[in-house]
């Protein structure tokens, strides 16, 4: 991140319980950057991992993402330790414990039965509920906003503060592109329209792209 004198401020390092090995030729490995400022650093095991985190990031009802999240369980009386893919705390307090994995993989009735005797171990205290998550849960308009929302967190106050009140007289659904000419600055208008679709003041369906021919809705309460 790009200070105002000029210096540059470097994410925190992640700070995981389990160590993520990254630069593995055989898969994809990676860290990606969350929370407002850049302040975190978030390791990243796999591409369903990283479409996952990208999409409970994207999410207005998700307050709280954590990875890597150990849970200790038993198999008879020797203790184990699974490492749930990521942990999110929603806004009315439920907890889910994620576990990511292949599609292929999860076909295979002895993952499937894996994960059930681990989902049935955890408290309440931990989560409250179990989910698994493979590439086939998320839509291609999902990920495809959920990147676009990502790259375009960054605030330009100016350039937002034009945006905001060209959508105060909107009524029902209006084009993006034409809310853009609105709000004029080209390019950096259409990046304040994504900002106000992160930020649940605009609403697009969630199986639309963003795009300057879709259409959106002001949105006066939070998805």
């Amino acid at each position: 991140m790009e200070m105002p004198d000029g210096s540059i401020l470097l994410p925190m390092r992640p700070q995981n319980a389990r160590k993520v090995a990254k630069g593995r030729r055989e898969h994809f490995t990676g860290q990606l950057n969350v929370r407002g400022g850049e302040e975190a650093g978030m390791d990243i095991e796999s591409f369903t991992e990283f479409q996952v985190a990208l999409a409970l990031l994207a999410r207005r009802d998700v307050v709280n993402i954590e990875n890597q999240v150990p849970f200790e369980y038993r198999i008879g009386e020797k203790v184990h330790y699974h490492f749930f893919d990521f942990r999110a705390t929603l806004r009315d307090g439920l907890r889910f414990a994620i576990m990511v994995k292949s599609a292929y993989r999860y076909a295979q009735l002895s993952i499937q039965d894996e994960l059930a005797y681990i989902a049935n171990q955890v408290p309440a205290d931990f989560a409250q509920k179990v989910v698994v998550l493979t590439e086939r849960d998320l839509s291609p308009a999902e990920i495809y906003n959920a990147e676009m929302m990502h790259e375009m967190r960054r605030p330009d106050p100016f350039v937002d503060g034009d945006a905001r009140r060209v959508i105060r007289g909107i009524h029902g659904a209006v084009r993006v592109g034409d809310l853009v000419d609105h709000i004029g600055h080209g390019g950096q208008g259409f990046r304040a329209v994504v900002r106000l679709i992160r930020s649940g003041d605009l609403k697009v369906h969630r199986r639309t792209r963003i795009s300057h021919d879709c259409m959106v809705t002001r949105n006066s309460t939070d998805a």
